[in-house]
């Protein structure tokens, strides 16, 4: 399956995905699962940025992936 990485892309400059949003915070704070706070996001902005529903794992993992390498710097 290939994934449509704009949309990997435009979530992750969604306020959530930002330093001091939601997803950020609990990602930085090392509460409980990262990847249920990264699905839990997307699901509500699956609408919003047209996400079909047999890429919605993938995506959901490649923006955790993306917003780990932010935190860390990369």
């Amino acid at each position: 399956m290939t994934i449509n990485y704009l949309i990997v892309e435009n979530i992750l400059k969604e306020a959530e995905f930002k330093p001091g949003g939601m997803v950020w915070k609990h990602i930085t704070s090392g509460r409980s699962d990262s990847l249920v706070a990264v699905r839990s996001a997307v699901d509500r902005m699956r609408e919003l940025h047209d996400i079909p529903d047999n890429q919605f794992n993938a995506v959901c993992n490649e923006v955790l992936k993306g917003i780990q390498a932010k935190i860390a710097g990369f």
